[in-house]
């Protein structure tokens, strides 16, 4: 096995107590919330004979950690358990949502990314000049607005109807990739860019520095002395190594994305998990909660696991401690 194999098992073995984990948690919380699932399932004049039957049908009465190791058992069997409304299995229903926050989440990771390396390459390629300046000023302006204020901006500028009654890109609706490919794009373009400018703009920042950091070092110097040009010594030397850093960043952002899903997924009223999260958490339907907490820890651990593989790529002299 070479070093991205046993890389990739000794992430992933790590990666199982830290799931485990995260599912007790919620599991704990959820217990200590105000809302009570008999009362979301039945409703509030529900007879007290009706919300015991419930409560006896999805084991409500025993205790927390009773339920948890029943949850667990059932996990490793791939039952999510069963929705309070409808007895709807979860998997079904985080199977209907998954498409448009996967949807959410990689657009967002893509012009992220391309963001910051646009930027933060020439950021570095022209330090101390109007262009450098400027970068720096909007990538502080994006970092210090919210995800959901920014949001309601890219509303009132693109989306509402202007004078003569056109829109850029519509708010508050789904095209699915399988019906219209280009009216799926608008539907993310505006969703994705709350997450991608307040993360492309603080990875822009990282890439920046590193690029600064590579082009000081002694090789970059001694290439100049040989009388190549800037633009050479960067695309064929600097870019490889200076990106080991923001690509490690990169993958420590994957939480401050899935929680930005959750907000724009709201503020857009797109039908996915973060939506579903949210409104099952008011609502009572825990099982729904938990089964979202799983996914999204283990997209974050994959999103990890990504960075990791990367680095060792683009860095080979790391193969040796993995």
């Amino acid at each position: 096995m070479g070093a991205v194999g046993r890389l990739v098992l000794q992430r992933l073995l790590q990666a199982l107590p830290v799931i485990i984990g995260i599912t007790f948690y919620v599991f704990v919380m959820l217990e200590f919330s105000p809302v009570d699932a008999r009362y979301a399932g039945l409703g509030l004049y529900a007879s007290d004979e009706a919300r015991e039957q419930l409560a006896e049908e999805f084991g409500l009465n025993d205790p927390v950690l009773i339920r948890y190791g029943r949850y667990l058992g059932d996990l490793s069997s791939g039952d999510f358990g069963l929705s309070v409304y409808g007895d709807r299995p979860v998997l079904t229903i985080l199977g209907e949502g998954i498409g448009i926050s996967l949807s959410v989440a990689a657009v967002s990771l893509f012009l992220a990314t391309l963001i910051a390396f646009v930027l933060g390459v020439s950021s570095a390629y022209f330090a101390g000049s109007w262009w450098d300046s400027t970068v720096r000023a909007v990538t502080l302006g994006v970092l210090s607005m919210p995800i959901f204020w920014l949001a309601l901006l890219l509303i009132l500028t693109f989306a509402l109807a202007n004078p003569i009654g056109f829109t850029w890109f519509p708010a508050g609706s789904w095209v699915p990739f399988s019906e219209d490919k280009i009216g799926w794009l608008r539907a993310l373009t505006l969703p994705s860019l709350s997450i991608a400018l307040p993360v492309g703009g603080f990875l822009t920042r990282v890439v920046r520095s590193s690029v600064l950091d590579e082009l000081e070092k002694d090789y970059v110097r001694t290439a100049r002395g040989m009388g190549l040009r800037d633009r050479v010594i960067v695309r064929k030397n600097v870019l490889r190594n200076a990106l080991v850093a923001p690509l490690t960043v990169l993958g420590l952002q994957a939480g401050y994305i899935l929680g930005g899903v959750v907000l724009v997924e709201r503020v857009f009223n797109l039908r996915g998990l973060g939506w579903k999260m949210i409104d099952s958490a008011t609502t009572g339907d825990f099982n729904i909660v938990t089964g979202i907490a799983m996914v999204g820890a283990l997209m974050f651990v994959l999103s990890n696991l990504a960075a990791d593989v990367a680095f060792i790529i683009f860095k080979p002299s790391a193969r040796e401690n993995s």
